[in-house]
């Protein structure tokens, strides 16, 4: 634990979060009554918001854990001792999903004054994304538009399913401040768990689907593109109300990726769109504040963003994503007005 020493962390802190409180919640996962983990883990929650307990301690503490079982994630291992890497995956992020629910009612005021906090709590909802994976590469970026706070509905994340299997889900879930990004983490934590269970991204986006819709207020929605790599270079594609992304194979191109915003219908259906990332490709998936970024009263749009990416086709993943964003923050005269994330993959030569 020495590794994680910082200012405002202490060994006591860490114990609070990762003592008696989650072996409690082991327990209860373990006996099959979710319910009563889930009660105690929002207890636990406006227990820590009571103490004011560090959310910076919450948060470095679950990417210390994930950042320790992460290589055996993406490795080849046995399938017994890979499902129990997943199992302690799936259940960190729900913890901090209910720990962080609770924790923002009981502190709402606070969080919202503090500026450092709300910079805490966003980069704690975005995943820990690796810069390659095998012949891939990734690179992501997330922009606030509030200049107080990088806190919103925006969300990026990164999983495996397997060892030939990666899932990558970004988001926007509409409204800012602290509900919106814990609403936004609870719908990244329950599509990893429905992928768990069924690894069908269709399937598991119905099922996000009814639980949003029931769930969320009735002002609220979330869009969503979830696709699933495959090591061959196949992509499953699967979206929610969301902005088209874009494929680079012999030509750039809009992928029409059909499906409803989550939240509107309780019973839908998503459709997959399949294709192959080739050799040297690019895909590129955005939230739609990339789009909308306004020069008066013309926006950023899609033929703009489609010109940047075809002019930074041969750019590595990372350079893709520093061009877009800078030509969208040009065309907007240096200013977003609304969150923008950004998911870059290319496939390199072997």
């Amino acid at each position: 634990m020495g590794c994680l020493a910082a200012p405002g962390l202490t060994r006591d802190d860490l114990r609070i979060v990762f003592g008696q409180m989650l072996r409690n919640m082991l327990t209860n996962m373990e006996a099959g009554e979710p319910a009563t983990a889930i009660a105690k883990l929002e207890a636990a929650g406006r227990e820590l918001a009571a103490k004011r307990f560090p959310f910076e301690a919450l948060i470095t503490s679950i990417h210390f854990l994930e950042e320790s079982y992460m290589p055996l994630l993406l490795a080849d291992s046995p399938r017994d001792g890979l499902n129990l890497i997943i199992a302690m995956d799936e259940f960190l992020h729900a913890a901090l999903a209910a720990i962080a629910a609770s924790y923002f009612a009981a502190y709402l005021k606070e969080l919202l004054d503090e500026i450092e906090v709300g910079r805490l709590v966003q980069e704690g909802l975005l995943a820990d994304i690796p810069a390659q994976i095998g012949d891939l590469e990734i690179a992501h970026a997330y922009i606030s538009a509030r200049e107080k706070a990088r806190l919103g509905g925006d969300f990026l994340d990164l999983f495996q399913l397997d060892s030939q299997r990666i899932v990558f889900t970004i988001g926007d879930l509409s409204g800012h401040g602290v509900e919106a990004a814990a609403d936004s983490l609870a719908v990244r934590s329950l599509f990893r768990g429905f992928m768990r269970e069924d690894p069908n991204p269709c399937s598991a986006m119905v099922r996000l689907s009814r639980v949003a819709a029931a769930d969320l207020r009735s002002d609220q929605f979330a869009t969503m593109l979830a696709v699933v790599y495959e090591s061959n270079g196949r992509l499953s594609i699967v979206g929610a109300g969301h902005p088209y992304p874009i494929l680079c194979d012999e030509k750039c191109r809009f992928l029409e990726v059909p499906g409803t915003a989550l939240g509107i219908l309780e019973e839908q259906d998503y459709l997959s769109c399949e294709v192959v990332l080739p050799q040297g490709g690019l895909f590129v998936a955005y939230t739609d504040g990339l789009i909308e970024a306004r020069s008066d009263s013309e926006q950023f749009g899609e033929e703009r963003l489609l010109n940047a990416v075809e002019a930074a086709l041969h750019a590595t993943a990372r350079d893709v994503v520093d061009h877009i964003i800078d030509e969208s923050l040009r065309h907007a005269a240096g200013k977003f007005i609304d969150d923008v994330a950004v998911l870059v993959l290319k496939r390199r030569h072997t």
